[in-house]
């Protein structure tokens, strides 16, 4: 919701009109990041940054031992475990459909 202001007396004619709901609309829209804020990236980069998202994964203790055996078998380090870990099941989960 846009809050309107208005303009203090001056005291000093403004040859300015007052805006129209159009252009108040169109401004806040811009203000907010316009209508792009939704859009997703059609091919994202498989080898880009990883600053997208970040998250917080708590572990059980019986978890956690695994997720440490498992890295250290497979010679890599336990995020990178765990990414590699998501990416095979989802390309697994997504030839399914």
């Amino acid at each position: 919701m846009v809050k309107r202001r208005e303009p203090k007396a001056s005291g000093v004619a403004s040859d300015q009109t007052q805006p129209t709901k159009e252009q108040i609309e169109a401004f806040a829209s811009a203000a907010d990041g316009g209508q792009n804020i939704h859009v997703k990236n059609p091919d994202p980069d498989q080898n880009a940054i990883r600053d997208f998202k970040a998250m917080r994964v708590p572990f059980n203790q019986y978890e956690y031992e695994q997720l440490e055996a498992a890295s250290k078998l497979s010679g890599r380090s336990k995020l990178n475990f765990m990414r590699h870990a998501m990416l095979k099941f989802a390309k697994e989960i997504l030839e399914e459909v």
